[in-house]
């Protein structure tokens, strides 16, 4: 049985301060090097098992006014876009720390269009969790499902198993980010 090292846990109110600035300190760059190929091999099978034509991870900005996406799959030349912190579904479920999970997107009047008319497509079906790091929210996960146009059929949307498959695939994302973090800041090589 693993019990707690007394050496150890003297120091554990500093390591979780720590641990939470290094968390709040990470930009994109910074992330993708943290979660390595293990997230990305992880945030890209969840994206194939749900179907989804793409998965993004938002980061709030330090002033909490701007969603920011901090990493994109398929397409990277998404990372960097820009989103008000009160606009659209990304920020609802982020404000609420809530997730969501709906079809028809496109007949949301809250659905923010802004990202539909710059990629000159349609979102049918969207997925968005809450993220944290190390305890504490910093952004969304989103996975959606477009088509070319309004006139095409729409894809088969996403379910409530999906949904579920999102929560957990944010909790294992934090874990894992949290570990990497903790191994660097402890300078351990695992």
């Amino acid at each position: 049985m693993i019990t707690s090292d007394p050496i150890v846990s003297e120091y554990a109110s500093h390591i979780e301060r720590s641990l939470a600035r290094a968390a709040g300190e990470l930009g994109p760059e910074e992330f993708k090097g943290v979660i390595g190929d293990p997230g990305l091999s992880v945030l890209r099978t969840a994206m194939d098992y749900i179907n989804a034509d793409f998965i993004s991870i938002w980061f709030a900005n330090q002033d909490q006014k701007k969603l920011v996406v901090t990493h994109s799959e398929p397409d990277p030349s998404f990372i960097g876009w820009e989103q008000s912190i009160s606009e659209g579904l990304i920020s609802l479920a982020y404000a609420s720390e809530q997730s969501l999970c709906e079809n028809q997107v496109y007949l949301n009047a809250q659905h923010s269009k802004r990202i539909d008319e710059a990629l000159n497509q349609v979102t049918c079906a969207m997925i968005v969790t809450p993220f944290y790091m190390c305890g504490t929210l910093r952004g969304v996960i989103s996975t959606v499902q477009i088509k070319d146009s309004e006139d095409a059929p729409d894809p088969p949307g996403f379910s409530a198993s999906n949904l579920n498959r999102m929560r957990r695939l944010s909790t294992v994302l934090e874990r894992l980010v949290n570990y990497r973090l903790l191994t660097r800041l402890l300078d351990l090589e695992l």
